[in-house]
């Protein structure tokens, strides 16, 4: 058994090749005038679809080996471009990735409302990845946004259905609707929703739907992100009967087809500026029977929802790509496997990365046949593991990489408002856009590469601020900038010793098998290594403008002789110069490797708010010549130095 487990996990080790391809579009915007991007490339979708199924499959088959019973259906899908409806709106990004139930399965009342070539695609998409599933006897899960946002028109048609505001009216330039699940004209299009889901798709028994966030909520909710609010005729409604009528709509839908389904309501989580979704979610899970759940609390049948590892479809530090963190998953297992598992015991997988879901299905495999109960238990495990792979004589360093990258992640958390890898360098676009002192100065065409993906909503001067990210400054002032120095300061000497443990594997295993992983591994962490130093650069460069505005002195267009620099204009300049040289060392590596590093999208039309664009490289050369451009414009700001 032992051999056979061994075998299995160098097998699948995923630190070396992998592909991944990424949908991603959306209507683009530039000073109100929309692009629309066609998402109808037959020839590559079909590649792609083809492609995607085969991957899918072969994870399908490892899923099953190491226990699987349910995979999630619903990653990497089209966005649903035809929700981009306003322009200059970057709203639906946050949920135009999400299938909800009737924009994909819609029911015959909303048809004239939605993209039916859309939901078609989507449709078969999901049909396809159903049919594999039943070939290898295995179960479906689904997750989406609900109750969830629906088109202006449809309210504007049937003003009587319009329930709660979901957008964030921050982050928006429209407001947009969710439908009132409170009238039954709304319960019985989701029930018409489901029957269809599950005639196209019968192997789906596991729902999860997160509400409260990205486009979802239920009236009144205290949660939503526009206030308390919803359709004055359910006002004094009780939540529970709200939220218990709506899951039990699904539930009976499945059984008059003759099906059992699990159905979660999982609220968003909260931070401490934040509203809970419900103010007594167990009280409202504690009603509910046969499947149906509210976030982690058992139901009346004590049943709780079982998210298996769905989780570790996401990784601690994308978009770098196949950088995992075992040790975080590890502790995970460890709760996972103290005491018996019950029987028929659901474990749902995800496959949303796939450089890394190769290498978590064996860890898990591993684990499960260890069952460490205990923190020294697990290191045990966790060093046979790094064995199996990088032999016993390399097993040390290996483990103490992944002990490294654990110590990062945790580091990162005191960054996190949202993970600053993606926050920072994807939606804001800190990878790739220039640090100019005056970004008023920059032209349209200096601009066109980066400013439509800005998550902003609001006008030129948020956008211009680097660290206006969706309307939260967290990262705002000089206090700020000293933080993100320290945690800075933290990870690169971490990560420095990651480098150097990695190149010590690679000298050793130089003539080996294991040289192109090592060699991988060692140009992932350069990767990260280079976003960090973009994240310290990127807020230190906006401290140091906000100090300069803020002084409100001219500079002096004609300083004497014996004028030296001052501290800041040094120091600005001593960061842009640093970005410069990080945006080339960037480059180079993107540019020097065979295997993907970093997740972007298949084609440039491709990119969006939350997609980088498969044209990195390019745009981080235009990054660099256009800040080289501006060295000048430094003197709107500083008086120059007179030596």
């Amino acid at each position: 058994m032992e051999k056979k487990i061994n075998t299995l996990i160098k097998l699948i080790f995923l630190f070396a090749v992998s592909s991944v391809i990424t949908f991603s579009t959306q209507a683009q915007t530039l000073k109100g005038k929309q692009v629309n991007l066609n998402i109808n490339s037959v020839s590559l979708e079909s590649t792609y679809v083809s492609e995607e199924l085969k991957s899918f499959e072969a994870y399908v088959i490892k899923a099953k080996e190491i226990g699987a019973t349910h995979v999630d259906i619903t990653f990497n899908i089209p966005p649903a471009l035809w929700q981009f409806d306003t322009p200059g709106d970057p709203y639906p990004v946050w949920y135009a990735y999400r299938p909800g139930l009737m924009k994909i399965f819609p029911p015959e009342d909303l048809k004239p409302y939605v993209n039916l070539e859309y939901a078609e695609k989507v449709a078969s998409l999901f049909q396809a990845r159903c049919e594999i599933l039943r070939r290898h006897g295995m179960k479906g899960a689904y997750f989406a946004n609900e109750p969830y946002v629906l088109p202006e028109i449809f309210f504007t048609d049937h003003p009587e259905l319009r329930g709660a505001r979901v957008d964030h009216p921050n982050r928006s330039r429209v407001a947009r609707f969710a439908p009132c699940v409170d009238e039954p004209e709304v319960l019985a299009m989701y029930k018409e929703s489901m029957q269809l889901l599950l005639a196209r798709c019968p192997e789906i028994e596991i729902f999860s739907f997160l509400t409260s966030d990205s486009g979802s909520g239920f009236c009144w909710s205290p949660a939503l992100y526009s206030g308390q609010n919803g359709n004055t005729n359910c006002q004094h409604r009780p939540m529970s009967e709200r939220v218990v009528g709506f899951l039990e709509t699904l539930g009976d839908a499945a059984k008059e087809m003759g099906k059992y389904i699990e159905v979660n309501i999982h609220p968003n989580i909260t931070r401490q500026w934040m509203i809970e979704t419900f103010d007594h979610p167990e009280i409202i899970s504690a009603q509910l029977t046969g499947g149906l759940t509210i976030g982690s609390y058992k139901n009346s049948d004590g049943q709780q929802f079982d998210r298996g590892i769905s989780g570790w479809g996401r990784e601690s530090f994308i978009p770098v790509l196949g950088l995992p963190n075992p040790v975080l998953r590890a502790k995970e297992l460890v709760r996972r496997f103290q005491g018996d598992k019950p029987a028929g015991s659901k474990l749902l997988v995800s496959y949303e990365d796939p450089s890394t879901a190769d290498f978590n299905l064996a860890l898990y495999h591993f684990f499960e046949q260890a069952k460490p109960h205990n923190a020294v238990e697990m290191m045990q495990a966790l060093r046979e593991f790094a064995k199996n792979l990088a032999g016993d004589e390399r097993a040390d360093d290996l483990l103490d990489i992944w002990l490294v990258l654990d110590d990062i992640a945790n580091d990162l958390q005191v960054l996190n408002f949202g993970s600053v890898l993606t926050f920072g360098p994807v939606l804001d676009r800190w990878i790739n856009r220039p640090l100019v002192p005056v970004p008023e100065n920059l032209t349209d065409e200096e601009k066109d590469y980066y400013r439509p993906f800005i998550f902003q909503a609001k006008g030129e001067e948020q956008a211009n601020n680097l660290i206006d990210i969706q309307a939260m400054r967290m990262f705002e002032g000089y206090g700020a900038r000293l933080l993100v120095q320290r945690v800075y300061e933290m990870v690169i000497q971490k990560l420095e010793t990651a480098e150097k443990l990695t190149d010590k594997l690679l000298r050793q295993g130089k003539n080996s098998e294991s040289a192109n992983k090592w060699e991988a591994l060692k140009n992932r962490l350069a990767v990260l290594h280079s976003l960090m130093r973009t994240i310290d650069n990127v807020v230190a460069y906006q401290a140091l403008l906000d100090v300069a505005h803020n002084r409100n002195v001219s500079p002096e267009s004609n300083p004497v002789l014996g004028t030296g620099p001052s501290w800041d204009r040094q120091e600005i300049m001593r960061i842009a110069r640093n970005e410069i040289d990080n945006a080339a060392n960037l480059e180079k590596i993107l540019e020097s490797s065979q295997i993907p590093l970093i997740q972007v999208a298949i084609l440039p039309e491709y990119e969006t708010i939350r997609m980088l664009g498969p044209d990195l490289t390019s745009q981080l050369k235009k990054k660099i010549d256009i800040m080289n451009a501006h060295w000048e414009d430094y003197k709107e700001l500083y008086t120059s130095p007179n030596y």
